[in-house]
């Protein structure tokens, strides 16, 4: 009798070992994943660039910001994640470090469905006549040289995970920021910022601003004002396959990416987000559910239909 060949076979750990806990789960976990798989490579830093890497699926260690981290390591080498959650929220995470080995031994593992959610790309352009002297050495350009004033360069190109934020810095003020869809104008801003977030981002700091819950596999954004200073300025959602150009009016203006400052930017410049050409994959675990993690994460009250019985035993 033929025997199958297990289709995952090799393994990339990645994670956070400066967390609390999570060295002691290594030292007990690790060995034991030794011997069901060839672990590839490990990097418990957050820093690695792994777009490279060939491997048939990848465990984080950590929290939501550890996860996150591993979807910029991978950048479009976006192999199929199962994240162990050993942070305080743990919304993105897939199981516990108590059910992981369980799980890895089951002979079904690998045909787990996997969930695709969307990343997005952030693009910043400056003008030549608003070129730093940091932006030319990087772009290779003279510090005085001839050129068009107004020709564009592309200075940063960054992923997106949960979004792109738009805040102010000193003069604190409110910020004037006009967007534009697919090149049609939209309206210009008046508050503390905007939020351009993923689905995946919609539960994080677009949820904390008043933006709505969207499921994580849904081809879609929240354009999220912060603190508008017009009451009919609402979160909006639209389709991620547009074009989003934001524009600001204000100097020292700070682009957030994922909760990192990007860079700053100002009058002139122009942020362009667009929807990555590849998605970020979690291996799903049978049973939980999408509704299941919201009411535990969340904690949403109420009753389901059928449970009040049990709830009140």
């Amino acid at each position: 009798m033929k025997k199958t060949v297990h289709p995952y076979r090799t393994v990339l750990l990645l994670g956070n070992k400066k967390r609390h806990g999570v060295p002691e789960v290594l030292e007990k976990l690790v060995p034991q994943i030794a011997e069901l798989y060839d672990i590839v490579d490990t990097d418990y830093s957050g820093t690695r660039d792994m777009s490279k890497i060939k491997v048939d699926f990848a465990i984080v260690f950590g929290g939501d910001g550890s996860l996150i981290r591993a979807f910029h390591q991978l950048g479009p080498n976006q192999v199929p994640l199962l994240a162990v959650h050993l942070g305080s929220l743990g919304f993105l995470s897939s199981t516990s470090s108590e059910e992981l080995i369980p799980l890895l031994k089951r002979p079904d593992f690998s045909e787990f469905s996997i969930r695709h959610q969307i990343l997005l790309e952030c693009s910043l352009f400056r003008k030549r006549s608003q070129l730093t002297p940091e932006n030319r050495k990087a772009l290779d350009l003279p510090d005085q040289g001839e050129g068009d004033p107004d020709e564009e360069f592309c200075i940063s190109k960054r992923l997106v995970v949960n979004e792109v934020a738009l805040r102010g810095g000193s003069p604190f003020q409110i910020l004037k920021i006009e967007l534009l869809v697919d090149g049609d104008s939209v309206t210009t801003y008046h508050g503390d910022g905007l939020i351009i977030s993923t689905p995946v981002g919609s539960t994080a700091h677009c949820l904390s601003a008043g933006g709505p819950i969207l499921r994580k596999d849904l081809n879609a954004v929240v354009i999220c004002p912060l603190n508008p200073h017009t009451l009919s300025n609402r979160p909006v959602i639209d389709g991620a396959s547009r074009e989003y150009e934001l524009r600001v009016r204000n100097p020292n203006v700070f682009v957030v990416i994922d909760g990192e400052v990007d860079t700053t930017i100002g009058p002139g410049d122009r942020v362009l987000i667009n929807q990555a050409p590849f998605t970020c994959k979690m291996i799903r675990i049978p049973g939980k559910s999408y509704y299941r993690s919201i009411r535990e994460k969340l904690g949403w009250g109420g009753c389901i239909e059928g449970m009040e019985n049990k709830v009140n035993r």
